[in-house]
């Protein structure tokens, strides 16, 4: 009886999939931005919704809550399906509309989409089918058909996205804010010694973890400067979301939110810059800087020297958060055992369940969800081939965010920095399903799309002129 019943529910689930699709392409063809910039809202809210309903408590530690909430509430795996769904057709929907769309066809990053398709044949299919433990999934094709949507974005579908990404964040952190004051074992680990002096707190919000909620805060201020909120509603989300990744005590994302502000300043204010710093005229600011810099080196020299600042060094590196910034918090040992699988399975990997619940006690490190490095990941999941495949995408994205950042005004950038400087220690092109971790990598690919350009504005000036030029001279 149950199977039938099964089998009635999967039937009507791919007619309804069928007619949504058909419905939202002839929807499509009146809206030129669709729905796929949406799809963060139902993400982040499945996300909120699992960590509320999994009954974790950070006071007895982050690495503990975030084994413990893998044991998902059913309720969530429906708002899950409900999610997938919604990212199904919205996404299927802009791909159809670009073959059936009448007219000039959007200027595509074709390179990029194809090292993009290259990457997950490499790094998902390849291991699903050729790896030591092969496995299929549903879960695996919604973040290939985000990709795809993203990379055949338009400027309008940009600004969407960056609105909806803000919005959803906005209400992410404060939900995640409003746990603090509500139930702060939810959202916080006490009693954590950290690099930031006299803040004895972890803050993961309703992220799986401090650090999966640390660059999200950095996401949503770079969507906040490109994007600003209504007068103070923008100031208190600029608060709010530099509030949010100082208390994560995310080394990483620390140093990400540096990098990626100084790009954006850069880009900018370049002009500006470079005519103060050559003006001779007005030598204030050069001078400035280099005095900062002097006084800086002098200051440095000092402590070395009066202040005993080896024995202290000796002091930290002897406590917890010196032996977990030696080892990237345990990081080590992680990469070890990815090495080690990497040597079992050379070409195509262990395969894509490599981190799963049984994996992570036959190797005693429950905390371990993935390789906490983005190459280690493809190299312990998916081998030499994998690796290769991470290669040729990264080289991909590293052009194209470089030739857009001037037309992003330096967000593609910005978001390329953010993801290069994770994947150290993080997987932030993880393609087996779509989550909050791929917020910068959907954004990325779709500033680039809006902002890609096949023959750039001086180039068609110079074509013109020198045709100019010929018929002047005929």
């Amino acid at each position: 009886m149950m199977e039938i019943i099964a089998s009635a529910f999967a039937l009507a689930a791919g007619f309804g999939i069928v007619f949504g699709l058909v419905l939202a392409v002839h929807w499509g063809r009146q809206w030129e931005i669709g729905l796929a910039p949406y799809i963060f809202y139902g993400v982040l809210a499945v996300v909120a919704f699992g960590a509320l309903t999994s009954g974790r408590n950070f006071s007895l530690g982050v690495e503990f809550a975030a084994a413990r909430e893998a044991f998902k509430n059913p309720a969530v795996v429906w708002v899950g399906r409900l999610t997938s769904l919604f990212v199904l057709v919205a996404c299927s929907e802009r791909i159809l509309h670009l073959i059936f769309m009448n007219g000039r066809r959007p200027d595509v990053p074709k390179v990029l989409l194809f090292a993009f398709w290259i990457y997950f044949l490499c790094d998902i299919i390849s291991p699903a089918l050729l790896g030591r433990h092969r496995s299929v999934s549903h879960e695996y094709l919604y973040m290939m058909l985000a990709g795809t949507a993203a990379l055949l974005a338009n400027r309008a579908g940009a600004d969407a996205a960056l609105r909806s990404i803000r919005n959803a964040l906005f209400i992410f952190l404060v939900l995640s804010a409003l746990c603090a004051l509500w139930k702060p074992d939810i959202v916080m680990e006490r009693h954590y010694t950290g690099l930031v002096p006299m803040l004895s707190i972890r803050y993961g919000g309703l992220a799986n973890h401090p650090n999966s909620l640390g660059p999200l805060a950095v996401v949503f201020m770079l969507c906040l400067w490109s994007r600003p909120l209504p007068r103070w509603l923008n100031s208190f989300g600029w608060l709010l979301g530099a509030v949010s990744l100082l208390l994560t005590q995310s080394k990483t994302s620390l140093l990400s939110s540096i990098v990626c502000f100084s790009c954006l300043v850069w880009f900018g204010y370049r002009n500006q810059l470079k005519a103060r710093l050559l003006d001779s005229r007005h030598p204030e600011l050069p001078v400035g800087l280099l005095v900062m810099a002097m006084l800086g080196t002098i200051l440095l020299a000092a402590m070395v020297m009066f202040t005993g600042v080896s024995d202290r060094l000796g002091h930290f590196f002897a406590s917890r958060a010196g032996a977990d910034l030696v080892s990237l918090t345990g990081r080590d040992q992680i990469w070890r055992v990815a090495i080690e699988e990497w040597h079992r399975n050379p070409l195509f990997g262990y395969g894509l369940t490599i981190w799963d619940q049984g994996y992570r006690q036959s190797v005693g490190l429950l905390a371990a969800f993935h390789a906490h490095s983005q190459f280690y990941q493809s190299l312990a999941s998916a081998g030499l081939i994998g690796a290769a495949g991470l290669l040729i995408y990264g080289l991909a994205l590293f052009y194209f965010s470089l030739r857009t950042a001037k037309a992003s005004e330096g967000m593609s950038v910005a978001l390329f920095l953010l993801i290069a400087i994770r994947c150290v220690s993080e997987v932030p092109l993880s393609m087996t399903g779509l989550s909050a971790e791929q917020v910068a990598h959907f954004l990325m690919l779709i500033l680039i799309a809006a902002n890609y350009h096949p023959h750039p504005p001086h180039t068609e000036v110079k074509s013109i002129r020198s045709s100019a030029r010929g018929w002047r001279a005929a």
